[in-house]
């Protein structure tokens, strides 16, 4: 392990301590001051993000990854305003979960809510996981260990020092929050290597970049995988409605992992209806990829390969399959999804209960967008990446996902016979 990575974790280790005897009203101080320092220091936060827009520019980054880097101004004032508003949750460490007594012992048993500990966070491209990581883990009771992509460096250094500014600000220790700012992948390896030092990683970005520390860490993991999202239009859901929402699940944020990559469309659905919905996505400029039986009712613009039914374009593309029953959609999705969200059109009990019943994924939606999948929709705050794990947590990870219990256990001089 190399001495930069060794002396961060003794560093996290000793900030883990101290995070131990902070209140809830200090964590929350701390968060409040990291909301006024971003909005302080936005100008130099967007003069940072410019330089690594140039950058990737100039290594021609694909136009999804380049707004998924950029922040702005109203963005940057988002980012704040989401911290205040996890700053003022409820929090979620102390809390009572369960509790029983058990009369043949005389044991009075409560299980409570603590902090995981340590915490790694691995993404790519997105700066504002920073803050949104760092932010929950405070509020959780946890140290991070934060670890970006090299394509956000600059813009991530700036956000950093506001988080540091933050704490130092308030006298506390400044490696509450920790962050790796060299780039070499091989500190990534160390950190997945520190098994017994790190208490789990959290990685959020590519396919690739999933399967890589899958694969190569000995710490355990809570994975984001890639958003195959699926969006069903059920027969007899109208053309209005469904045009309505399809359109948002698509093309509102087509570079999120909650945007809709493939929509199933009942055949009971006419020529007429299916153009209606479909030639309001090619009016954006969104490509529409199609199966055999939509080609021969609809002017699509390429033929889906099997590859497409798997892919999560992250930009303005779309496969489009023609299903014959709710069955048909469920037995596609169960197929080709990652696991994340999926939501159906219909006005049909029936259809929505199959739906929920039988789609293995995360999130399930009924007549909503998926891109409300999203932790801040849900109530959380905000969101540390929305996991596909079956262990621990499903869908969006917020402050109170990141938490563990113990068991206290209180007797009056009790022995065991």
């Amino acid at each position: 392990m190399s001495d930069y990575i060794n002396q961060l974790l003794e560093q996290a280790k000793q900030a883990s301590l101290d995070m131990a005897k902070l209140t809830a009203k200090d964590r929350s101080k701390i968060l409040m001051n990291i909301s006024g320092f971003l909005v302080t220091r936005k100008q130099e936060i967007l003069q940072a993000n410019q330089l690594d827009l140039n950058r990737a520019q100039q290594n021609n980054l694909s136009a999804p990854m380049i707004n998924r880097l950029a922040l702005t101004d109203a963005k940057i004032n988002q980012l704040a305003q989401d911290v205040e508003a996890i700053a003022q949750m409820t929090d979620p460490l102390n809390q009572e979960l369960e509790k029983w007594s058990n009369p043949t012992n005389g044991l009075h048993f409560a299980k409570v809510s603590v902090p995981i500990g340590i915490i790694g966070i691995i993404y790519e491209s997105r700066p504002n996981v920073t803050i949104d990581a760092a932010s929950l883990c405070l509020r959780s009771g946890n140290v991070s260990i934060l670890r970006g992509g090299s394509e956000c460096i600059e813009t991530n250094k700036k956000l950093y020092a506001c988080i540091q500014e933050a704490l130092k600000d308030l006298q506390f220790n400044p490696y509450l929050v920790c962050f790796v700012e060299q780039t070499d992948r091989d500190y990534v390896q160390d950190l997945l290597q520190a098994e017994g030092r790190v208490d789990v990683i959290i990685p959020r970005g590519g396919k690739s970049l999933i399967q890589t520390i899958t694969e190569n860490s000995r710490v355990p993991t809570i994975k984001h995988l890639e958003g195959i999202c699926h969006t069903v239009w059920d027969a007899g859901y109208p053309k209005e409605q469904a045009q309505s929402v399809i359109h948002n699940a698509k093309l509102r944020r087509p570079e999120i992992c909650g945007a809709t990559e493939t929509l199933l469309i009942h055949s009971g659905h006419s020529p007429e209806d299916i153009a209606f919905v479909l030639d309001d996505l090619k009016a954006q400029g969104c490509e529409i990829i199609g199966c055999e039986r939509l080609a021969q009712i609809y002017a699509i613009d390429r033929p889906a390969t099997a590859e497409d039914w798997s892919t999560e374009y992250l930009d303005k593309k779309i496969s489009v399959k023609i299903v014959d029953n709710i069955e048909e959609s469920v037995d596609h999705i169960n197929q080709y999804a990652s696991g994340h969200t999926e939501s159906c059109l219909t006005h049909n009990d029936q259809s929505v209960q199959y739906f929920f019943q039988n789609c293995k994924s995360a999130i399930l939606m009924h007549n909503a967008s998926t891109q409300f999948a999203d932790g801040g929709e849900f109530g959380f705050g905000a969101e540390i990446g929305i996991s596909t794990d079956k262990l621990h947590v499903r869908g969006p990870v917020g402050a109170k996902h990141l938490t563990t219990f113990k068991y206290q256990v209180v007797g009056n001089q009790t022995i065991r016979p």
